[in-house]
């Protein structure tokens, strides 16, 4: 498999395809983003340990019983879950060269920003590189892990023999714990070829969801991008004086002061910063514009000249407790939300 794009959400496919035993290689113009890519995935992987090693942590439901493949050679279940660190780690390949993630690939997943022309750029390229010699070519499947955007925006962009393989497997941000793999495809999508995108989401330990039309936003986005935008007319309109406000507000109301483990509460901001600013201030400035939603537009750009423009993108492995130092709508490795008062 190649994953295209080392961003949170390609990042998090590419290690949760590797740790379900597949081969991955992680593509991707920067070569600071693969080395970003790389260091995540061995942070989020000792996440993997530490949930593993401590009873009194709950293992993510995609990470439910991993073995490693020569598990059968000891009961040490400490040494079994380093085994699959080992092993997770060694399926794992980082290019910028994009003939030799294409060489050999049987599927692709595009991760690249929420923005038509670099999407489309992107699979001119992709197949551009394609290895000739390569007698598998035709049966390469690509698929788009876009967060807001049809697979028909984009199948005239893919040579003709491609078209029908390709659709939308769209993942929600921390894939092991919220683990959806909406399945989205195009009306000139091989029915044959969704059945086998499906079943590829089952082998990486996705709950898969077949979405039977096109749907800007599948399910899950369909919810969440409103309920962002809400909670960023709040603050864009001055209408409450700051960010943690607003989350604090949900999740009081919502129950969120029952949480035993603050690093896995949800609150709209809080879910910015997992998603990352640039990804949300881009998706709100988009369907602002296509919308004429003159609201979500200034949300957007609200996002963009506050943060985005600031260095201020959030973070990028799903765990504020092993992050780098970093700016986003909270600072962290240590948010003002994982503190103990917080809700008071």
């Amino acid at each position: 498999m190649t994953v295209v794009g080392a961003g949170t959400l390609g990042t998090q496919v590419a290690l949760q395809t590797a740790i379900t035993g597949h081969d991955v290689t992680v593509l991707d113009v920067s070569e600071d983003s693969l080395q970003n890519c790389r260091k995540n995935h061995e942070l989020i992987l000792q996440s993997f340990l530490e949930r593993e090693q401590d009873p009194s942590k709950v293992q993510a439901r995609a990470w439910t019983n991993l073995k490693s493949s020569s598990s059968s050679s000891s009961n040490n279940s400490s040494k079994d879950a380093e085994r699959v660190v080992q092993e997770t780690l060694g399926r794992l390949m980082y290019t910028t060269d994009p003939a030799q993630a294409m060489d050999g690939c049987e599927l692709v997943s595009e991760n690249v920003p929420e923005v038509p022309e670099i999407k489309s750029s992107t699979y001119t390229t992709l197949t551009d590189h394609i290895i000739s010699s390569n007698d598998n070519t035709q049966d390469i499947i690509f698929t788009t892990n876009s967060s807001t955007l049809l697979p028909s925006d984009f199948v005239d962009v893919l040579p003709e023999q491609y078209r029908s393989n390709f659709l939308a497997l769209h993942f929600a941000n921390g894939i092991w714990d919220a683990n959806i793999g909406e399945i989205m495809p195009h009306p000139g999508t091989d029915p044959a070829i969704t059945e086998q995108v499906v079943n590829f989401a089952k082998d990486i330990r996705m709950v898969p969801f077949h979405i039977l039309k096109e749907q800007n936003g599948y399910i899950i986005n369909s919810l969440l991008v409103p309920w962002l935008n809400a909670a960023q007319t709040l603050v864009t309109n001055g209408v409450v004086q700051t960010p943690s406000e607003v989350d604090k507000a949900w999740l009081i109301s919502m129950g969120g002061y029952h949480h035993n483990d603050l690093s896995t509460i949800r609150a709209p901001f809080i879910v910015m910063d997992q998603i990352g600013v640039p990804l949300v201030a881009n998706v709100l400035s988009y369907w602002g514009e296509v919308s004429n939603d003159a609201q979500m537009t200034a949300n957007g750009n609200y996002l963009q000249t506050h943060y985005v423009d600031h260095g201020k993108h959030g973070i990028t492995n799903g765990n504020p407790s092993m992050c780098d130092p970093t700016e986003g709508i909270y600072s962290y490795p240590h948010p003002e939300y994982m503190n103990s008062d917080f809700m008071h």
